[in-house]
């Protein structure tokens, strides 16, 4: 009976060390675990974007066009339309 009761007891007590560690331990580590996470992105985001800056000589806001559009006369020319006019017909009527 003694066994019995040792045991019992042993399992009261490991049930409720695992619910405090469920409860507080666990989230308390994940939330530890993300917020670095995200520092170092945050840091490495920072650092890519300072990099890319000072690569290319411009700061954040300055614009550059590489590509010029061509004239829309010399689109136009091109284009090979023509003007199909049509009527619509209903679908209930079919013969």
């Amino acid at each position: 009976m003694e066994i019995f009761l040792n045991i019992l007891i042993f399992l009261v007590i490991a049930l409720l060390l695992a619910k405090l560690l469920f409860r507080y331990l666990i989230p308390w580590l994940l939330r530890r675990f993300v917020e670095r996470r995200m520092k170092e992105f945050g840091n490495a985001f920072q650092q890519e974007d300072d990099t890319s800056q000072n690569a290319q000589g411009r700061t954040f806001g300055d614009i550059k066009v590489d590509n010029i559009p061509q004239k829309e006369e010399a689109k136009k020319e091109q284009v090979d339309e023509e003007y199909v006019d049509f009527e619509e017909v209903d679908g209930s009527e079919q013969k």
